[in-house]
């Protein structure tokens, strides 16, 4: 009866984290963000990330979600210093965003929607099989890969546990 009871435990455990791996297309609704433009290096990240946190915070902005990273060009289209992204959380359309920060608009309606446990420095490895869904499924990209992190304090997770869901606008082919 034990062996049963934990068999069923392991599978029911092993289905909720297949199924949280999986890729789904979603509508989406639009949103105002509060955002920092960087350019160059991912390894800058951690820095910006700090540099970020002050300003915003400074401003007496308020996040309305979580805060994410929009990745406008990628490594393999570009030189590393012509890399191009935002880091950013959705704020209320009437915030007062002051420089350096930037307000932008993300106002995709379907995006496909990855949810990735693992090290943020890994994430980049599941965008082919992101690419391949959003093909075989009829979609093309249409915007930006955005990675939303779920983390509150992502210094307490163990980085093989930390959550992104990561994004990608498309559209029909």
């Amino acid at each position: 009866m034990k062996k049963t009871i934990l068999a069923f435990v392991f599978i029911t455990v092993l289905a909720v984290l297949l199924q949280a791996q999986e890729i789904t297309i979603q509508n989406s609704a639009p949103f105002t963000y509060a955002y920092m433009e960087c350019k160059g290096s991912y390894a800058q990240i951690p820095d910006k990330v700090n540099e970020f946190m002050g300003i915003f915070f400074k401003q007496g902005l308020m996040p309305l979600g979580s805060f994410f990273g929009m990745y406008l060009n990628s490594p393999g289209e570009i030189k590393e210093e012509e890399l191009q992204w935002r880091l950013g959380f959705p704020v209320a359309g009437d915030a007062a965003v002051a420089a350096p920060l930037q307000k932008g608009e993300c106002a995709f309606s379907k995006v496909a929607v990855y949810p990735y446990v693992g090290p943020y420095d890994k994430s980049s490895e599941s965008y082919a099989k992101i690419m391949e869904f959003i093909d075989q499924n009829g979609y093309q990209m249409a915007g930006p890969i955005i990675e939303r992190y779920l983390d509150m304090d992502p210094m307490s997770v163990k980085p093989e546990a930390l959550r992104t869901e990561i994004i990608v606008p498309v559209e029909k082919k």
